[in-house]
């Protein structure tokens, strides 16, 4: 397998300019929440937060902090939970702590970048499991037996999946986890995008709880909505595996900034109340992308996501997914990421509904298509 070099995706973006484009239709996270907005869901909090002081927090989370995050889980105390700056740190932490040169990781692809870069930067052995448009983004099993019938240490995997959307049933997840753990190997679940949208089939979310040899990884960055807060978690209740990651981690930063303690208390608290606005941009986005994709089955295949935000939708029409993507960058400033951006070819884009700019950015998009297609 080809490996990602490193900042592919961020070179893309950041070489036309992205980041300042006017719609993003790719963007990862939820819409935002701001600081304002977070603070009025608990009476109160706007005076805690100002008048708090900034001081040392525990290390590797605050009691409160990591009582909170275990209560998204059935079968997890605080003692399960390990507070990191996001989950690429989380992700970091797993490879140093975990991985030796030569070991053998099995990734799910496509996929996140760092889900390659870390464990390759590590000395690994990265093999692809590949997931395919003709089998509706569902990863195969049997393939997955293969892979891992040769002694692995890791397999990554992502669920609900970046950037497909795929998500899967209670007996598939429980046969995934069979066959990793029969195995030898342990099972990286990054969860970050399960809850979304509302009533979704979330069985293959939480895995940490399933089984010892599973370790979760989530954070507040995608489906809360607050990505500026660098606030993601690591959940396992294998302890030598915590112990492990723990004291790698203690001779880095454990700490969480005072400040941002406090906002992830408030959020985690709020959960529901986030779930709620979110889920309605969501809604709104879905209904939109849905109108668009009927009316332009001529220039696009496309396959709901099945959870989350994402969905990766196939570009039928002239010069590939990345000619497409830096035509609209350059005449209309949308922002769609292609498929090389995940190791995927030239077929696909990376499609988001979680930003309130995903209405008016389609009408933008229906407009131009019409022109120019």
């Amino acid at each position: 397998m080809a490996i990602f070099q490193p900042q592919t995706a961020q070179q893309f973006f950041e070489r036309h300019e992205v980041e300042n484009a006017k719609v993003n239709l790719s963007a990862s996270a939820l819409e935002p929440v701001s600081l304002g907005e977070l603070l009025s869901f608990s009476p109160g909090s706007e005076d805690r937060f100002r008048n708090n002081r900034l001081d040392y927090t525990p290390r590797h989370g605050s009691p409160i902090l990591l009582e909170n995050i275990s209560k998204l889980y059935n079968t997890l105390g605080a003692e399960n939970i390990l507070v990191t700056s996001g989950v690429d740190d989380a992700l970091g932490m797993l490879s140093l702590a975990l991985l030796k040169s030569g070991d053998r990781v099995v990734v799910l692809c496509p996929t996140y970048p760092p889900h390659v870069q870390l464990p390759a930067h590590f000395g690994a052995q990265v093999i692809p499991w590949r997931a395919t448009e003709e089998n509706g983004w569902a990863p195969d099993l049997d393939e997955l037996r293969k892979l891992v019938s040769v002694p692995t240490r890791m397999v990554i995997a992502g669920f609900p999946q970046n950037p497909t959307g795929f998500m899967p049933d209670k007996a598939y997840a429980s046969e995934m986890i069979e066959i990793v753990t029969n195995s030898g190997a342990v099972l990286i679940s990054d969860e970050i995008y399960a809850g979304l949208p509302a009533g979704s089939d979330l069985s293959g979310s939480n895995l940490a709880d399933q089984d010892d040899r599973v370790i979760s990884l989530n954070g507040l960055s995608k489906t809360y909505g607050l990505p500026g807060l660098r606030v993601g978690w690591i959940a396992s209740k294998n302890k030598a595996v915590m112990a492990s990651i723990k004291s790698t981690r203690d001779l880095f930063n454990a700490y969480t900034p005072n400040p941002v303690e406090i906002l992830a208390e408030i959020a985690l608290v709020n959960k529901d109340k986030l779930y709620k606005r979110n889920a309605s941009i969501v809604s709104a986005g879905a209904v939109a992308s849905a109108e668009f994709f009927r009316k332009h089955s001529d220039l696009f295949e496309w396959k709901a996501p099945q959870a989350g935000v994402l969905s990766f939708p196939k570009w039928l029409g002239p010069g590939g997914a990345r000619n497409l993507s830096e035509r609209l960058i350059a005449d209309v400033s949308i922002a769609l990421a292609p498929g090389e951006c995940f190791d995927a070819g030239d077929d696909n884009l990376r499609f988001s509904v979680g930003q309130r700019s995903v209405v008016d950015g389609l009408d933008q998009l229906h407009h131009y298509l019409e022109t120019n297609f």
